[in-house]
């Protein structure tokens, strides 16, 4: 029966993660189809392109929320641990994963999606909010440096999935030594797919990249790029 509620809940994460807030934000607030506007992706960067700063942070934060929601209402709300420790294993984040693969490849608009840096912030904060809270900061300084969101996003991307990895390995090492501390076994499944995470959202960010290296990617804010 475990099995049969964490895979509802796992199609539950998806859907939420489907629902494509640039979009709808724009469609109520702002009487516009971002999808025809900018980079034309429902993240929530194209979307303080093209709606303005106010909605597009509207529109992050309930991309953060698709990814941290899930986590949060299994773990505290629920709060059956047998739906998130399979074994000795904690397993919580493939919650959020499963809703940023929803915010990618989103089932109610042809699975053409964003790039689901705000959704993946989200799912890191509902975990270790410090890490995700620095991440969201990264982000935010590394555009005032180089104007380019592209750059931020990747850089914060692995920024916050090498931070979790080293404060995990730190508190395996330094903190809870002994014979009986598990504590990288026990949170591996989630470093591994926070790790995949950070691979998507890379991947997402190619033609970025692409452009990055050519001299052609729009700085954010530009005239240009909106």
């Amino acid at each position: 029966m475990t099995i049969f509620y964490i895979v509802l809940l796992m199609i539950f994460s998806y859907l939420l993660g489907s629902i494509p807030f640039g979009l709808v934000v724009g469609k109520l607030f702002k009487k516009i189809d971002i999808r025809e506007h900018g980079s034309k992706n429902v993240g929530s960067t194209n979307a303080v392109r093209v709606l303005g700063f106010k909605w597009g942070v509207l529109t992050f934060i309930f991309d953060c929320l698709k990814g941290a929601l899930p986590i949060l209402i299994v773990k505290y709300f629920i709060g059956d641990t047998n739906l998130y420790v399979l074994g000795s294993v904690n397993v919580i984040i493939m919650y959020g994963a499963a809703s940023v693969i929803g915010h990618i490849y989103p089932i109610y608009i042809g699975f053409k999606g964003g790039k689901a840096v705000a959704t993946s912030v989200g799912a890191v904060i509902a975990i270790s909010p410090i890490i995700g809270v620095s991440g969201i900061l990264i982000f935010f300084l590394i555009v005032w440096i180089t104007k380019y969101a592209s750059i931020a996003s990747m850089i914060a991307s692995v920024s916050v999935g090498v931070a979790l990895w080293v404060d995990t390995v730190w508190l395996t090492i330094f903190i809870d030594a002994g014979p009986n501390n598990n504590s990288l076994q026990y949170n591996l499944v989630n470093l591994i797919l926070v790790s995949v995470l950070v691979c998507m959202i890379l991947y997402k960010h190619r033609k970025n990249f692409i452009k990055l290296l050519k001299g052609t990617e729009n700085k954010f804010g530009s005239k240009k790029d909106k």
